[in-house]
């Protein structure tokens, strides 16, 4: 790999649901970087990925984790993280399920339980695994995703309506931990209506698509946001076609900051 596409101080970027859809994108286009990829996902799927990253030339490893187990899952990667030095770690957590379909009222609590240790609590788990390390090192990029729900009523998928809700707060709330500790951003992004078998699942189920975004562009956002210098909306809910570019690597400051965060106004 040419040396002068690497990033300067990226050692690792960890990235949930990288066995298919926008995580594998931004899996094979974080490797090009130049930094190594830890690609997750619950089956077998994040270790193609990884070896297509490395036919590529990149470089990469695998974990097949199911988020669901989330104290298994920060278990294992701490102990993965352990062995290994990484001075800069980013973290990407794509990974996400639809839950039950229909309305609350017709929708197990269960099934709300396992999309909640999905979406939330196994994320998390990534993140709490990452965190010492980062902490130890003053420097850390976070990126969750959010989507239909976390701006709007959806009550198509009601759990994962609630729980991107509950991401979009959990980041807020991440900034403010982490604001004075170093070299840290963290963010949210509403990828828009992107065309994956979860965007199927969504049609099949009487899902309204407006427009649809092409896969490149969450995809370019991920690796902007991954590799900056500073960023102006750390903590914030940020739609991929909002105008972020400007308030990475300088230092313009949000002008509409509740736009930008769980109570934003489209």
């Amino acid at each position: 790999m040419n040396q002068s596409q690497v990033t300067p101080g990226l050692d690792l970027v960890i990235i949930t649901g990288a066995g298919r859809g926008i995580g594998r994108s931004i899996a094979m286009d974080m490797a090009k970087t130049g930094a190594e990829v830890l690609c997750i996902s619950q089956s077998s799927n994040s270790t193609r990925t990884a070896h297509d990253i490395r036919t590529a030339g990149g470089r990469a490893e695998s974990l097949v984790l199911d988020l669901a187990d989330y104290a298994a899952v920060e278990l294992k990667l701490s102990d993965w993280l352990s062995s290994r030095e990484y001075a800069r770690i980013g973290v990407i957590l794509a990974a996400a399920v639809l839950g039950p379909a229909g309305e609350m009222s017709s929708t197990a609590l269960s099934e709300w339980d396992l999309t909640f240790r999905i979406n939330v609590l196994g994320n998390l788990a990534v993140v709490r695994a990452a965190l010492p390390h980062q902490l130890e090192n003053r420097f850390g990029r976070i990126l969750f995703f959010a989507g239909g729900g976390a701006a709007y009523a959806y009550p198509i998928f009601p759990a994962y309506a609630a729980s991107k809700s509950s991401l979009v707060r959990i980041v807020e709330n991440l900034h403010e931990d982490l604001h004075d500790k170093g070299d840290f951003a963290t963010a949210i992004l509403a990828p828009g209506a992107v065309e994956t078998d979860t965007l199927s699942v969504v049609r099949a189920n009487g899902g309204y698509v407006r427009t649809t975004v092409g896969i490149e562009e969450p995809t370019a956002f991920a690796k902007a946001f991954i590799t900056s210098t500073s960023c102006g909306f750390s903590g914030c809910f940020v739609h991929v076609r909002d105008t972020w570019t400007k308030h990475l690597n300088n230092d313009q400051a949000l002008t509409q900051k509740d736009l930008w965060k769980l109570r934003r106004v489209e």
